[in-house]
């Protein structure tokens, strides 16, 4: 398959996860307006690009000395582990808000909010560390299919969320709904179901 498309898919699982970057966002763009909550996206946005160039120069290090099937492997039990979780976490009632003390009120604060929501959430790295060692079992980190994987995460990612920030009076139906419930069980099969085929592939 393309692996722009398959970013695609990705970036929509990315976006239909109500964790606590998309309650945070959701309430910046509600109490704050849409332009608070571009704002507040950008910050996010940026913050996933750190982690991902992380993983990549970790992931780089480690395919140059290691063993492609282990990184495989791991990269696959960490999807299913992330999985695992989707299926087991419960719909979130609470906004999640990380607040920075003199900054609050401007669009400064919430761009540092935006970044620092995703980078305080440990399993942001996880989660990329495993999109990075799936694309790079498939791809290798050199090929262009690499980065067209990444350019149709980040661009249906950052779309729907920007998509988001002009329909949150209509996503705050969503949020107190059991629709989320069964959202996050679909999101994390998929999880699960990737983390086993890329286990199956590095062993053939």
């Amino acid at each position: 398959m393309n692996a722009f498309l398959i970013g695609i898919a990705i970036g929509f699982t990315i976006t239909i996860s109500f964790g606590p970057g998309f309650m945070a966002l959701f309430q910046t763009s509600l109490v704050r307006g849409h332009i608070a909550g571009i704002v507040f996206a950008t910050g996010m946005l940026l913050s996933d690009l750190l982690l991902v160039g992380v993983c990549y120069l970790g992931l780089s290090e480690l395919i140059l000395k290691g063993d492609n099937r282990i990184m495989g492997i791991i990269a696959g039990l960490i999807l299913i582990i992330m999985g695992i979780l989707s299926l087991l976490r419960k719909p979130q009632r609470s906004i999640v808000s990380i607040k920075v003390p003199g900054l609050y009120n401007s669009f400064g604060a919430l761009f540092i909010k935006g970044f620092l929501i995703n980078v305080a959430n440990p399993f942001s790295l996880i989660f990329w560390v495993g999109i990075v060692g799936f694309g790079a079992k498939n791809w290798g980190l050199h090929n262009r299919n690499f980065f067209f994987l990444f350019a149709g995460v980040f661009l249906t990612a950052f779309s729907t969320d920007l998509l988001k920030c002009y329909l949150s009076g209509l996503l705050r139906k969503m949020v107190a709904s059991k629709a989320i419930y069964r959202i996050n069980r679909v999101m994390g099969l998929v999880f699960i179901l990737i983390g086993l085929f890329l286990i199956y592939k590095v062993q053939i």
